[in-house]
C-alpha cells in the first residue's frame, strides 16, 4: 500500500525550522540556567523561558491543525516560564526561600 505525502511549502518548512530551533534553544537554555544556578554563575536570564513560551504558543495551534488537541493550552504555553529557574519559577523559589 503506497502512502501519498503532501508537499511542504517554503513557509511551512521555515516555520518547522524556527519552531525546532525554539524548542532546542529552550531545552539548552534551561540546562544552562540550571548549571549556572548550581555553580553561582550568570546564566541566560529569562530568555529561554520566554523563547519556550513563544514556541509553545505557535506549536499548540499547529498540533491542533494536525488533529492533536491538548487539554488546557494555556498551561502548555505558560509551562516554560515556570520551568526556567531564572524566570517566573526562579522568582517563586526565591520568594519562598525568604
Amino acid at each position: 500500500m503506497a502512502v501519498k505525502l503532501d508537499f511542504m511549502t517554503g513557509g511551512a518548512l521555515l516555520g518547522l525550522i524556527l519552531v525546532s530551533m525554539g524548542w532546542l534553544f529552550f531545552i539548552g537554555g534551561v540546562a544552562l540556567n540550571y548549571q549556572a544556578l548550581r555553580t553561582k554563575r550568570r546564566g541566560l536570564g529569562p530568555l529561554p523561558g520566554v523563547v519556550g513560551s513563544v514556541t509553545a504558543f505557535f506549536s499548540v495551534p499547529a498540533l491542533a491543525g494536525q488533529g492533536i488537541e491538548l487539554p488546557w493550552p494555556w498551561l502548555w504555553i505558560l509551562a516554560p516560564l515556570a520551568i526556567d529557574p531564572l524566570c517566573v519559577g526562579g522568582l517563586v523559589l526565591l520568594l519562598r526561600r525568604k
